[in-house]
């Protein structure tokens, strides 16, 4: 078991250095942008994964955090409410802030189960889109909010396409390393529980709708951490991005790539966000595109690209095997 950890870590870890190494040789400009977004977007689906994959809670709500994340960088760090912030400070508190929305949100909408909790979460995404279309003294209004400053620290600015890309790698990876390691961790063995029988888990002595909550905290804070990121990468925010169809979009994502595997979610969000940028002669049957995928990786791939992976690697494990045996036959 441990061999087999170490190949996957080290195929893993290859895999990345290639993609560091490789993507600002080939893309550059806006397409080097696009990328920068699907790092982005990998953070908020990443949260997804831990309410959908680990605690088999499915939730829209990450993409309002996104906005709240994005418009709480858009007003501090501009000066629109009187007084304006540091970015760095602001990246850091901006997480905090969604965290803290997401745990009072939570206490209330997770008195809800199962499809009703996801309805709640739909009518909440509404409901912010609402807000950040319509109310103009905090978020712009159809217009949005620009002038928003890059990311700086110190006298050193990330205001490049090429320096966000490096710092988004580094915040993704942190970012998959805590998600991953929460999977093995005592909340990440309760949502499981959760996840496959709650009434067993609360049998077991899990606080089953607290930890749905954590969950759900936790879902709030990536998102926020990403909306930061983005206003920071496009210095400008506006509602569009935030309307409902882009959220179910994010569950496309976590689903593509592997809904319970950190690094198929990244590989999701990549390929979702990138591809139709290389295809975009054909844009109008995106949203086909999309709704067949989901048909066939239910029917033919439910673990995503990742479990394809998985079987891959099992299935050439067991072949290997095999033969090593009819040679020590022969042998013999």
């Amino acid at each position: 078991m441990k061999g087999k950890l170490k190949t996957s870590t080290f195929l893993i870890l290859l895999f990345c250095i290639l993609f560091v190494i490789a993507v600002p040789m080939v893309f550059h400009g806006y397409s080097l942008m696009v990328v920068n977004l699907s790092l982005i977007y990998a953070i908020t689906t990443l949260g997804i994964s831990v309410m959908l994959g680990m605690g088999g809670q499915l939730s829209f709500a990450g993409l309002a955090f996104m906005g709240a994340g994005a418009y709480f960088i858009a007003n501090v760090c501009t000066g629109r409410l009187g007084f304006k912030m540091a970015t760095l400070p602001a990246l850091l508190l901006a997480p905090v802030f969604c965290g803290i929305l997401a745990y009072v949100l939570g206490l209330i909408l997770l008195k809800l189960k199962g499809t009703f909790f996801t309805f709640a979460t739909i009518a909440l995404v509404q409901v912010s889109f609402s807000f950040f279309m319509n109310y103009r003294p905090l978020f712009g209004g159809p217009d949005g909010i620009s002038g928003i400053p890059s990311l700086s620290i110190g006298n050193y600015s990330f205001s490049s396409n090429n320096k966000m890309f490096y710092l988004l790698v580094v915040i993704l990876a942190v970012v998959a390393l805590i998600v991953e390691r929460i999977r093995v961790t005592k909340f990440g063995r309760s949502l499981a529980s959760v996840r496959d029988n709650d009434i067993a888990a609360l049998s077991l002595g899990v606080n089953v709708y607290m930890t749905k909550v954590k969950a759900f905290t936790l879902s709030g804070v990536l998102g926020g951490l990403a909306g930061a990121l983005y206003a920071m990468q496009g210095n400008f925010v506006a509602s569009d991005l935030f309307a409902y169809n882009n959220a179910t979009q994010f569950i496309i994502m976590a689903m593509v790539g592997g809904v319970n595997n950190t690094f198929g979610s990244i590989i999701g969000s990549v390929l979702i966000t990138v591809l139709p940028e290389v295809l975009r002669s054909l844009e109008r049957y995106l949203q086909l595109f999309y709704g067949l995928a989901v048909i066939v990786l239910m029917v033919f791939m439910p673990m995503g690209l990742a479990g394809v992976f998985k079987q891959l690697a099992k299935r050439l494990k067991m072949k290997k095997k095999t033969s090593s045996k009819a040679s020590e036959g022969v042998i013999k």
